[in-house]
């Protein structure tokens, strides 16, 4: 469809553009041919020549469309664009601006496509082909819209959900820093049985554990024992006192 778009665009400028210098013409004359023949690198270079000499509105549109069959979309837009600012032609712009609307769409730039398709709309309105690809255009736009909004809407539900995860955590965190404090408490509480059962106190040294114990019983049978000979000391100094003092030595 482009390169019948050429041909037409080119009869269109030959019989309405004023006269332009021979290096020009003749340049677009070259790039013409290899157009046709499908070597659009070819065409291209010839194209690019041709503005160089003169800055036409038919060398811009027939260089994007060159570039636009080498699949350079973003040049080619760049080339419609600068053909429809410079031609006066309506229905070399309305082309201009239908090519401009296919290079953005190429570019998956489809909002940027809808403009450039209503723009050749305003100018040729009954344009099947150009309303058949605003259709296009326009259902790509309402596809990404709706698409953009199913990932938003499965981001926010995903970060719910970590923050549901998060306040999980705190929450089991919370519990297992109870039950720590829980077991040290009962440990504590442990560790003061044993010290009041050994009769030790915080602060003193507790009772050696291999020190044998003793018995009550076995504790007042020492203690009777040791009155009884201590009684029998007593009374061997008594009897040694009244030996001393009713003794028969001379002097």
């Amino acid at each position: 469809m482009v390169y019948r778009n050429v041909i037409l665009l080119v009869l269109v400028l030959c019989t309405c553009a004023p006269a332009q210098g021979q290096s020009s013409h003749r340049a677009l004359r070259q790039g013409d041919e290899a157009y046709r023949k499908g070597d659009f690198e070819t065409a291209g270079r010839a194209y690019g020549d041709a503005i160089q000499e003169d800055n036409s509105a038919q060398g811009n549109y027939n260089l994007g469309n060159a570039l636009y069959e080498r699949g350079n979309y973003e040049e080619a837009a760049k080339r419609y664009e600068e053909a429809a600012g410079l031609t006066t032609d309506p229905a070399i712009q309305s082309r201009a601006f239908r090519n401009l609307g296919d290079s953005y769409y190429r570019q998956e730039n489809f909002e940027q496509a809808v403009e450039a398709y209503k723009q050749s709309l305003r100018i040729t309105p009954d344009d099947a082909e150009t309303k058949y690809n605003l259709t296009k255009a326009i259902r790509q736009v309402q596809q990404q819209q709706q698409q953009q909004q199913d990932e938003n809407q499965e981001q926010d539900g995903e970060d719910q959900q970590q923050q549901q995860q998060q306040e999980g955590q705190g929450g089991e965190n919370g519990d297992q820093q109870q039950e720590q404090d829980g077991e040290q408490s009962e440990e504590g509480d442990e560790a003061q049985e044993q010290q009041q059962q050994s009769g030790g106190t915080p602060g003193q040294p507790l009772a050696d554990p291999n020190q044998p114990q003793m018995s009550r019983e076995e504790a007042e049978r020492q203690l009777g024992i040791a009155a009884e000979e201590e009684k029998r000391t007593l009374s061997r100094l008594r009897q040694a006192n009244r030996e001393g003092c009713t003794g028969t030595k001379d002097w």
